[in-house]
This record gives C-alpha cells, structure tokens and sequence, in this order.
C-alpha cells in the first residue's frame, strides 16, 4: 500500500483524506476470500466512501457498476477505496472488526490520526510505513498546487500535464467543477483518488488565480 503514502498537502487538508486496502495474504487465507472480500465490499459501501475502484472496471468516478465489481470478486481479489472524513473511515473499521473476515486491512493518512483512530477501537497499530519525501532535481518538479492533486493517484496515472490542462480550462470557464474533478480522478482506476479533496484544492487554485 506504499503508493497511497506519498500524497502531498497541508494538514487541515490531509485531515479529510484516508486510503483503505483490504486484502487476503496470498498463499495463507486466499481459499474461500471471495465471499468475505464481497461482505467487505458491502461494509464499505453502507459507510459510504468517496471513491472506490477495481482493476479491470475503472472506480466510481468513471461510472463502474457495483454489481460487475461483486460479481467479479474472487479468492485473489483486493479492494481499495477512500474515504473523505475521519468519522467514516472509524466506521468501516468498527464494522470489519465487528465481523472480524481475516482479511488485511491497511489504512493511510496522517500518522497521528490513524494512531487515534486505532486507540478509539482498541487496536495497535503492528506497522507504520511513512514517505521520505521526494529526492533529486526538485526544481524540475511542477507547481506544489499541482502536486497535491496528481499525487492522489499513488500509480502515477494523472499527468502533471493534464492537471494543469484542467486548471487552465477551470479559469477560463471551459470546463465546470464536478467535469474537472471527474477528469482527473479517471486515470486512477484503483479508486484511491479523493473527489471531494480534488474539489477543494481546485477552488483554493482558483482563488488564488
């Protein structure tokens, strides 16, 4: 899940904006994972993340039916998701652990949050990955603004240049808001792009255009 940890932004922002990885540990508890990865994708959804997706089907921002995505499940299958509060992301941990499946759940964002989120349903957390940052010729790098959203998608899949295509056609009214944001979560087909995070930071662009 080292992909979802390298997201950039200041803190009042990163404070909306958690990443879930559920997952069976290959090799150890795979037989019979479908039927408890579909009850994970049920949780998940009753909670209501900001975005979901599944290799092969894009992620809710590209219009994904949730059914093809149960039906697709099998004992392999991973399911990743984010979500745009913290009480939210709480829930859907509370319930995973209320049912206790045996699938592996890992979960990203700010450090501190996770550690009291964890605390709050009497877990520890076993492992904490965190980014160095980012080395080498930082001057080659695009606009901080521009980071922030191409770095929600850990994969790499939004291009510096279509965020700033987004940005130009945003200022000149080429292009409405919930348009952008569609736009740019597209590419992301794991389902860890934050639509309302991307709506957020666009207007801060915009405001200070």
């Amino acid at each position: 899940m080292t992909h979802s940890l390298h997201r950039l932004g200041e803190e009042p922002s990163l404070e909306k904006d958690y990443v879930l990885l559920c997952t069976p540990a290959a090799g150890i508890n795979t037989r019979g994972a479908k039927e408890k990865l579909q009850r994970t994708l049920e949780i998940l959804l009753e909670v209501g993340p900001a975005n979901i997706g599944f290799y092969g089907f894009g992620s809710t921002m590209t219009g994904i039916r949730i059914q093809d995505v149960r039906e697709s499940l099998d004992d392999h299958s991973r399911l990743r998701c984010c979500f745009d509060e913290r009480v939210k992301v709480e829930e859907a941990l509370r319930r995973l652990q209320s049912e206790d499946l045996g699938i592996s759940v890992t979960v990203s964002g700010l450090t501190e949050e996770l550690v009291q989120v964890s605390h709050a349903l009497g877990l520890t957390p076993h492992t904490i990955n965190m980014s160095c940052g980012i080395f080498g010729r930082l001057d080659r790098l695009p606009d901080s603004e521009i980071l922030e959203i191409t770095t929600m998608c850990g994969h790499g899949m939004i291009a510096h240049g279509l965020a700033t295509d987004v940005v130009d056609k945003l200022r000149t009214g080429e292009m409405e808001m919930d348009e952008a944001v569609r736009t740019l979560g597209g590419p992301c087909t794991c389902g860890i792009f934050n639509p309302s995070r991307a709506h957020e930071l666009l207007r801060r662009i915009l405001r200070g255009s």
